[in-house]
């Protein structure tokens, strides 16, 4: 991707920023509740599998990691996506504060072009 060259192309690039990190935001809080009910159903299923197997604590602990492995997986990849939103959206947050230096840096070369100041 290329950098803007004018004012017209900084306006639509932030604008179309603005609408890619509100779009993040957005996928970010699903995510979040998606991952926060996963992790209380794997919390509750290994529970209910810890209390439900026979054994000694150890036996019992092992059987229910087992039993409930697949919960487990399903809440560690849901929490690796909260992650990789919040990633994303930090990148797009830099990504606007550049922007908007270069918005401002196109405003400081147009106001010296009107007042006569060659660059």
């Amino acid at each position: 991707m290329t950098a803007p060259t004018n004012a017209a192309e900084v306006t639509r690039t932030l604008g179309q920023l603005s609408l890619n990190l509100w779009k993040c935001i957005e996928q970010l809080e699903q995510a979040d509740f998606d991952a926060t009910e996963k992790r209380a159903a794997f919390d509750l299923a290994y529970s209910k599998a810890f209390l439900a197997a026979e054994g000694s604590m150890d036996i019992r602990k092992h059987k229910a990691v087992v039993e409930t492995m697949y919960l487990r997986e399903a809440a560690d990849v849901a929490d690796a996506l909260v992650r990789s939103l919040i990633r994303r959206m930090k990148g797009l947050e830099r990504r606007v504060e550049v922007g908007r230096s270069t918005s401002s840096w196109h405003k400081a070369e147009l106001a010296l072009v009107q007042a006569g100041v060659d660059h």
